[in-house]
């Protein structure tokens, strides 16, 4: 069995069709990581996936986070399966509406690898999710600014979190080598070892820099769809423009089993 997997005319993404995602053997196992190295978010158009389909198709790219209903870390959703691994994330929960570009739990030690999620309602209009490719935002930076940002780590928090977490501003992809983009509009709060207005102004920059649509895909769902992103290396953006209409998604979150957090990347040569 072989799959088609067909990039989109954008910074990042491909669609994949023709997966049985019933058979997952390991020839289809590579072909997937393969793709989902190279283009970053994968999509697989009407897919429809089953709870057990979703929880095999996540874990060919590493081990799943398990949540209980209890935490109340974790508002915005609740678990589905016996195992805590499937979250659904429903408009009808204020907080499940993250109406913000963001790298998903920055603020912890170890960021997720990815997630995978499967469109369960749509509206009818609007509710579709952007992607930025902040390995391209990298390459896209001047000289200069790659100059200054050599060495510098990012402060990440959340509201309602006093400890804060510590990542380099540019990090090293693990499995391509790529140069990483490492900040975010929704968690850095600073750029340590330089003044609060340089910090400011840099990450103010490197935000908007990062967010311009050449280094964009823009994903509208139906129905069925699942899209699956690398959280190393890419941004998103779940736009809130459905009003009271209903969305609501499964989703599952992926860990790097070697419990690796971002590693810096080695000084340019």
């Amino acid at each position: 069995m072989s799959i088609k997997v067909t990039a989109l005319p954008a910074a990042l993404g491909a669609t994949v069709e023709e997966l049985d995602a019933d058979h997952l053997d390991d020839d289809v196992a590579a072909e997937l990581r393969e793709a989902f190295w190279a283009h970053k978010v994968l999509f697989f158009p009407q897919i429809h996936l089953t709870d057990e389909q979703h929880v095999a198709l996540g874990s060919l790219f590493g081990d799943l986070a398990a949540v209980s209903n209890d935490d109340t870390d974790h508002r915005d959703h609740h678990t589905v399966d016996d195992e805590g691994k499937i979250l659904v994330l429903d408009s009808s929960n204020e907080y499940s509406r993250a109406n913000f570009w963001h790298t998903d739990v920055t603020f912890a030690r170890q960021p997720p690898l990815g997630s995978l999620l499967s469109m369960k309602e749509s509206p009818p209009s609007g509710g579709d999710t952007m992607w930025a490719n902040t390995q391209a935002a990298y390459d896209g930076l001047s000289d200069p600014i790659k100059a200054a940002l050599e060495g510098v780590i990012a402060r990440h928090g959340r509201v309602g979190l006093t400890d804060l977490t510590d990542h380099p501003a540019i990090t090293i992809h693990p499995e391509t080598g790529e140069r990483i983009l490492f900040v975010n509009r929704g968690w850095t709060s600073s750029l340590t070892g330089m003044s609060h207005l340089e910090s400011r102004c840099l990450l103010a920059l490197l935000c908007d820099h990062m967010e311009q649509p050449e280094y964009v895909v823009r994903w509208r769902w139906s129905d069925g769809d699942a899209a699956l992103w690398d959280n190393r290396c890419t941004m998103h953006y779940a736009i809130d423009d459905y009003g009271a209409d209903h969305r609501r998604i499964h989703r599952v979150t992926i860990y790097d089993p070697s419990g690796a957090g971002p590693v810096a990347a080695s000084p340019a040569a």
